[in-house]
């Protein structure tokens, strides 16, 4: 059976993702690192953090993905990996092939195989795995037939029953999800764009082509 989670709001910086009967499954915040006075540290990345329910705080972090600045590269803290805390640049979890320019990302599953992330115009992201080219998951639109938000127009992210670890499908969905935004952003700032001309940001249909560094 398939897995929705909605995004609510549709912002993959500040988001919760939320089953089609209501319950939160993850939470994503955005906020600046801190230093060890508890206060936002002066020039300090932001940082993006994934989490889900647990019984406790350390259990709940799902990962950390640290946006660094002035051409330095961001990275992820997370155990998805292979089950203990690993930290790598998000250049080297989802990576690209060739030297081209595009969105299309890879990354190596828990399960030994290889997945892409590709983003489609009018569609949204999909998910597949590249060896059989089997659909994993996709972000899109719709209209909800049932459930919690029965009638109501959302951006969803629904993912098929498969071997992939969901904590890594919904890690590598949000940062190609929050950087397809950011390219966005800085086409449409390129074209004389003002703020609130800003397209809103679910989807592919806009920038569904661009580059991601």
């Amino acid at each position: 059976m398939c897995l929705r989670l909605y995004l609510v709001p549709n912002d993959p910086e500040r988001t919760t993702l939320v089953s089609a009967n209501g319950v939160a499954q993850y939470q994503v915040s955005t906020s600046k690192a801190q230093n060890r006075s508890g206060l936002a540290a002066v020039g300090a990345p932001p940082v993006l953090v994934i989490r889900r329910p647990a019984e406790s705080e350390g259990d709940s972090v799902v990962a950390e993905v640290e946006w660094r600045r002035f051409g330095a590269h961001p990275v992820v803290r997370s155990n998805v990996f292979d089950g203990s805390t690993m930290e790598m640049e998000v250049r080297k979890f989802l990576y690209k092939m060739g030297h081209h320019f595009t969105m299309t990302r890879q990354f190596l599953g828990d399960d030994g195989h290889e997945y892409r992330w590709k983003p489609f115009k009018y569609i949204g992201h999909v998910l597949t795995r590249l060896d059989t080219g089997t659909e994993i998951a996709r972000f899109t639109q719709e209209v909800v037939r049932e459930g919690f938000f029965h009638g109501e127009r959302k951006w969803c992210l629904s993912i098929q029953p498969t071997t992939l670890d969901i904590d890594l499908i919904v890690l590598s969905f949000i940062i190609m999800e929050k950087r397809r935004r950011d390219r966005v952003a800085v086409e449409a700032m390129k074209d004389g764009c003002h703020d609130e001309d800003l397209p809103e940001g679910g989807g592919c249909e806009a920038g569904g082509g661009g580059a991601m560094g």
